[in-house]
């Protein structure tokens, strides 16, 4: 069993919105459509890295993820005037985005006389990402171990998954730790209902990428770009429907 690019999309895609419908109505809709959704985000960026390596613009690609993420922002803003009442916090193209100036700016460092300052907006980007974007510490991890473990599955199995859990579970345990909310975290980030870390579960559809695109078209090539907005508008507008 394999699967290409556009398979893999495609599940993610569907994971994604299983999530999603969980995450707008979760008074109606199994946690476990929570959980499955924890897979999707890494098979996208995993996409992504393969996508920047293949591109034969880079430039284009981030100003189509740019074009997308601003228009995520506008429309959000737009939804949330017309429809008050909850938040969208949704928008992964501003994180893919993210990780390609990350990835760009590590490149450029390793060509540049000037490692310093390279490294520097290394560390830059990768903070503003941290601070700035739907997916944050794990934004900076998953860009870093699918571009410089790309061609070792390996090592990119082991890396992907110690990195994950250290920022899940690891995070939070230091943070149980450090503050002695013992009994809080038990309860309310407890591994069932604090799901993050069941994102490991992605390396096993990613492991089974056969490094084939798929099926090509204009429709998968920008398809997303047009559905992922458009099903997290309608689904918020449902859920203040629905109240």
């Amino acid at each position: 069993m394999s699967f290409n690019a556009f398979q893999l999309k495609l599940l993610a895609a569907m994971l994604m919105t299983l999530d999603h419908i969980q995450a707008y109505f979760p008074d109606s809709v199994p946690l476990a459509f929570h959980w499955l959704g924890r897979i999707s985000a890494p098979i996208f960026f995993f996409l992504l890295i393969e996508g920047y390596t293949y591109t034969r613009n880079r430039k284009r690609y981030m100003l189509r993820l740019a074009a997308g993420a601003a228009s995520m922002a506008i429309g959000s803003t737009l939804l949330l005037q017309l429809l008050p009442g909850g938040s969208i916090p949704n928008n992964i193209f501003l994180s893919m985005l993210g990780a390609l100036v990350l990835l760009a700016s590590y490149e450029w460092t390793l060509r540049s006389e000037s490692s310093a300052a390279g490294w520097i907006l290394c560390c830059a980007v990768a903070a503003a990402m941290v601070v700035g974007v739907e997916f944050s510490w794990l934004a900076v991890s998953m860009t870093l171990v699918f571009y410089l473990f790309r061609g070792r599955k390996r090592a990119m199995t082991i890396a992907y998954i110690a990195s994950s859990l250290l920022f899940t579970v690891g995070l939070d345990l230091f943070d149980m730790f450090i503050y002695g909310e013992t009994a809080m975290w038990v309860e309310e980030y407890s591994l069932w209902t604090y799901s993050q870390w069941m994102m490991v579960f992605a390396i096993i559809p990613i492991g089974l990428y056969n490094q084939r695109r798929g099926y090509q078209s204009m429709w998968a090539k920008y398809g997303f770009y047009l559905y992922y907005p458009l099903h997290i508008w309608i689904l918020y507008a449902g859920s203040i429907g629905f109240e």
